[in-house]
């Protein structure tokens, strides 16, 4: 089975060297590497990144003018020559032996998409915010099982650490570009519609190493927002399975008091001051809650 790992990468300067160094251990297992940067003002970056790697590993990197996440993923499948894909986010923190559990997941299960662990490793959170994130992915956690297939009842999928036969992509027609955010979700309801069993393990870990800001995170999750109503728009018929894609705008009341946290706590979290530096870690947590509540899309 030859195995082709594709990376997508928007900013190769600012995590995807550490995300290398994490592989570099796993490199015998991997027939091709390839990366498709989604930017083409690196040149020289490139180069050096294509010279330091190129005497352990296969490895392919391809600038391209910025067309987005899913478009990346599909050029890199494009290029790729192996007969199983395992997808990485350019900051993941690889651990163990990923690569090949992957492998060893495709060669005991034939025509499946195995999807693994894409949170943030707690021994790294070192900010206030970064525990936040912790704690609220350790929420999402206790809602779904460790181990075992997904689906609409038992969702939970990530495309930053996730293997496929390529003849299973190509059933799928790939990620779909009209997607800026939101793809990977799209990509699984149409694989389960399919009768493409996806398989789930947090076992097969991968960290992502990405600590945002809380301003940063309130954008993202906006964005991630936008990009579900533009799924269901899309694909209503994914709201049987999933009412809650589209979210309902609030009314004035809640409104009102989200514009006076705008205007009042959110000022203090978000610049750090020292009087919300002073309180306590729980008491930071509610007041991270209320500000990215107040920012939220529905509410603005």
């Amino acid at each position: 089975m030859k195995t082709s790992v594709i990376i997508p990468s928007y900013d190769p300067t600012k995590k995807l060297s550490v995300t290398l160094e994490s592989l570099k251990e796993q490199f015998s297992f991997i027939d091709e590497l390839i990366v498709i940067v989604d930017n083409d003002i690196y040149g020289d970056f490139l180069k050096s990144l294509e010279e330091k790697y190129s005497p352990v590993i296969n490895i392919k990197i391809f600038p391209q003018a910025n067309a987005g996440r899913a478009r990346s993923r599909n050029r890199g499948v494009e290029l790729s020559t192996g007969d199983l894909i395992i997808f990485l986010d350019d900051d993941m923190l690889v651990e163990g032996r990923l690569i090949e559990k992957h492998i060893s997941y495709h060669s005991k299960n034939k025509g499946v998409i195995v999807s693994g662990n894409g949170y943030r490793n707690p021994i790294d959170a070192t900010s206030h915010f970064g525990k936040f994130l912790i704690e609220m992915e350790n929420g999402w956690k206790e809602q779904s099982p460790e181990i075992g297939e997904i689906t609409f009842k038992a969702f939970n999928f990530t495309a930053c650490n996730m293997s496929l036969p390529k003849i299973c992509f190509e059933q799928l027609n790939g990620f779909d570009p009209r997607f800026k955010d939101g793809e990977d979700f799209d990509f699984a309801v149409r694989a389960i519609n399919s009768g493409i069993p996806i398989l789930y393990d947090r076992s097969l870990l991968a960290w992502h190493n990405d600590w945002p800001e809380i301003d940063t995170f309130i954008r993202r999750q906006n964005e991630y927002t936008s990009a579900k109503n533009e799924i269901a728009k899309a694909h209503p018929k994914y709201l049987k399975h999933f009412p809650n894609l589209i979210t309902s705008q609030a009314n004035s009341g809640k409104k009102f008091l989200a514009s006076i946290v705008r205007g009042t706590i959110a000022k203090s979290v978000i610049a750090k001051n020292r009087i919300f530096e002073a309180l306590p870690l729980s008491i930071k947590f509610i007041f991270y809650r209320l500000v990215i509540s107040s920012y939220s899309s529905i509410n603005r």
